[in-house]
């Protein structure tokens, strides 16, 4: 395999995200230019241990499958919610050229009753 010879054994490298923070920007729906749609939401998770006067992150989150879909949907302002998922590039056009985002492509999504 072309990847084992570039970055040698396959198990060695991992693209795997997980967090648990509130939800601070429900589900909105898009439709990308290729005909997919996507939902998109936002979580807010505190800084372990801060360094700078940061102490929160706010990271992007989207759900491409429909049952996953559904639920981002469900969610509500300050809902605590645990995601599994992976970190990935997203690129698309705008009329100043390239635009681009790092944000995390869910692939499980519970809510945490606290």
């Amino acid at each position: 395999m072309i990847s084992d010879e570039i970055f040698g054994k396959e198990n060695m490298w991992q693209n795997k995200v997980i967090l648990t923070g509130r939800i601070s920007s429900t589900g909105q729906e898009v439709e990308l230019p290729s005909g997919d749609t996507l939902t998109k939401f936002r979580v807010v998770v505190p800084r372990d241990k801060p360094v700078t006067r940061t102490v929160i992150d706010t990271i992007d989150c989207v759900a491409f499958k429909e049952s996953l879909q559904a639920k981002v949907m469900k969610l509500e302002n300050d809902d605590v919610a645990e995601i599994e998922g992976v970190l990935r590039r997203r690129f698309w056009q705008t009329a100043s050229g390239t635009a681009s985002r790092v944000e995390v492509e869910v692939s499980t999504l519970k809510i945490v009753k606290i």
